[in-house]
């Protein structure tokens, strides 16, 4: 699949919206995400800044293990943005395709809560968002602590932060404990990087 098409696809935009974007028609789109024609350097140079790409990616010059870095973070404090966070402890990977779907970082997990799947050491890439489904994994502030990384749980009543080890029980905060104390989700977990 030639790489417009699938930067196209994966931001769930049609051929007419992108048409309209760059100034083209859609049928130019559609000739030049199959090979019938290709764009010039002006319209390629629209198309590297309409996706947040270079344009050797567009022209696949880049290939896909050329991915982009995220830090990977110590901890993540209260009142600090993640942008702001000074606590870098090295630096992961994640595909382009990824990269567009929003903020990333990677956070080291401390301490055993999430055994035994994650482990003391290891390193989950995490999307920033301030909102996650039930019994979503999420990067969670409780009032002034350290974020931390809990299975979030909604009830009619409140919230809940699940570990996957049984020796934690779950933190059970009312609504207006939330409101108050404030409980923060930093963002959604979305994979794991195990170190061994």
């Amino acid at each position: 699949m030639h790489p417009m098409k699938r930067l196209r696809e994966s931001r769930g935009i049609d051929q007419k919206e992108m048409a309209r974007a760059l100034g083209v028609t859609q049928p130019t789109i559609s000739d030049w995400e199959n090979g019938r024609k290709s764009p010039s350097v002006a319209n390629m140079e629209k198309l590297a800044n309409y996706f947040g790409v270079s344009t050797d990616y567009l022209l696949e010059r880049e290939t896909a293990r050329q991915g982009v870095q995220i830090p990977v973070l110590g901890r993540v404090a209260a009142g600090l943005p993640i942008a702001a966070a000074e606590d870098i402890l090295d630096y992961e990977e994640i595909s382009p395709e990824m990269a567009l779907r929003g903020e990333f970082f990677a956070l080291q997990i401390r301490g055993d809560s999430m055994e035994p799947k994650i482990s003391d050491g290891d390193v989950v890439i995490v999307r920033q968002q301030n909102c996650v489904e039930s019994g979503e994994l999420a990067i969670v502030m409780v009032g002034k602590e350290d974020a931390t990384c809990k299975r979030v749980m909604f009830h009619e009543r409140g919230v809940s932060l699940v570990s996957s080890n049984p020796k934690y029980p779950p933190m059970f905060y009312t609504a207006q404990e939330v409101e108050d104390l404030p409980l923060v989700i930093i963002g959604k977990v979305l994979e794991l990087r195990a170190k061994f």
